[in-house]
């Protein structure tokens, strides 16, 4: 199965459509929400892109998903004596297929059993109905940078308000009791600079200064344990586990990392939107703890 170019095309995975051109194409991890041309050996590289060689060794050139005219998911189906199957794999004269039937004597009759599914090799000139699909992959991307910009990719945050006015702050106050604001270009009347940045975008208050003083933070469920949201990791979103279960931890391989303190130890997930549950924005008044 080739493309209009006569370059291989696959039976399943990811297609990109770069300057007009089909390239097959993974995420780029580490690099979200950047896309990863791989073209195949002795194709030319993708014009006005750099490569990165990962882990395992294969090169990808990544690119942003505001420059790509498409990205989806490519599966082929196709029916052999009337039955359904979802092909794996295609040699010239034969393709391969998991069956997706429900007929089990034609399946233990006709097929060989891999795991809890059926597959078998057939004869091209015997199959039918050969159908190419594609699940769109670039709009949903789209659509997650967009919400996670608009949440801040669920970080704890910390706000002041002055004068009417909200500004990014510290979420504790320093050792002689003031909080810092950024206030970027603003220079609030009544507030000192902040003499450890050389940038002078921070401003101190005193609690009592403040019209308002807040945190906000996420907390979602994952396998049903509870977790505050730390931002996300390549479009998933990461949670420290708050919940007092030894058990969970352990069965839901949660990552151990060391907390802030540089000495405790807490667990961690990183996990699709799709997910988690109660996912809830919390808010929590600073200045009643003063």
């Amino acid at each position: 199965m080739t493309d209009h170019a006569s370059h291989p095309f696959p039976i399943k995975g990811e297609v990109v459509v770069f300057r007009g051109e089909l390239y097959r194409a993974r995420g780029a991890v580490g690099l979200w929400p950047c896309v990863e041309l791989l073209p195949e050996p002795g194709r030319p590289a993708p014009e006005g892109l750099a490569p990165r060689e990962s882990a395992d060794g294969s090169v990808g050139y990544p690119v942003s998903p505001e420059r790509l005219e498409d990205w989806y998911a490519v599966t082929w189906t196709f029916r052999w004596r009337g039955e359904p199957f979802q092909c794996a794999a295609a040699a010239p004269a034969t393709l391969t297929g998991d069956y997706l039937g429900s007929d089990e004597h034609f399946a233990r009759e006709h097929l060989k059993r891999r795991g809890i599914r059926y597959r078998g090799v057939f004869p091209r000139d015997e199959v039918t109905e050969l159908e190419e699909h594609h699940e769109d992959l670039l709009q949903p991307l789209h659509a997650l940078v967009r919400r996670l910009a608009e949440v801040d990719h669920f970080r704890p945050k910390a706000y002041a308000v002055y004068q009417g006015r909200t500004y990014p702050a510290a979420a504790e106050a320093d050792a002689s009791g003031l909080i810092a604001l950024t206030t970027g270009p603003d220079r609030p009347e009544g507030l000192v600079a902040d003499p450890r940045d050389p940038s002078a975008k921070r401003f101190l208050a005193a609690p009592e200064q403040l019209d308002a003083w807040y945190r906000t933070h996420w907390t979602f469920r994952a396998d049903g344990g509870p977790f505050d949201a730390l931002g996300t990791v390549d479009g998933m979103v990461k949670g420290v586990y708050t919940g007092g279960s030894w058990g969970f931890a352990d069965n839901m391989q949660l990552t151990p990392e060391t907390g802030p303190d540089g000495v405790h130890t807490r667990y961690t997930v990183t996990v699709d939107l799709d997910g988690v549950t109660d996912l809830e924005q919390h808010r929590t008044d600073l200045l009643t703890k003063q």
